[in-house]
C-alpha cells in the first residue's frame, strides 16, 4: 500500500431515526440513518405487514358488491 493516500479508519458513531445507536468503524467520524436494522420491516416483520393488511382492508372496503362481470351461481346467491 501507498503511505498518505488512503483515508483514516475510525470510529464511527451510529445513529437512527428511531433513535436505535451503536458503534463501528468507517471513513466518517458519525452517521445518521433513517432504517436500521432495529425498525427496517423486514428485519422487524411487524410494520410491513401492518401496512400490508391496511391497504388489503382499504382495496375491499372500496371494491365490496362489485362482481366484475362473473355470473352468479347457486351457491353464491
Amino acid at each position: 500500500m501507498k503511505k498518505d493516500i488512503h483515508p483514516k479508519y475510525v470510529e464511527c458513531a451510529v445513529t437512527c431515526a428511531c433513535g436505535n445507536s451503536f458503534v463501528t468503524r468507517s471513513t466518517q467520524k458519525d452517521m445518521k440513518l433513517a432504517v436500521c436494522n432495529a425498525c427496517h420491516p423486514y428485519y422487524t416483520g411487524k410494520k410491513g405487514r401492518v401496512i400490508e393488511a391496511g391497504r388489503l382492508e382499504k382495496f375491499r372496503a372500496k371494491y365490496a358488491g362489485v362482481n366484475y362481470g362473473q355470473r352468479k351461481t347457486e351457491a353464491a346467491e
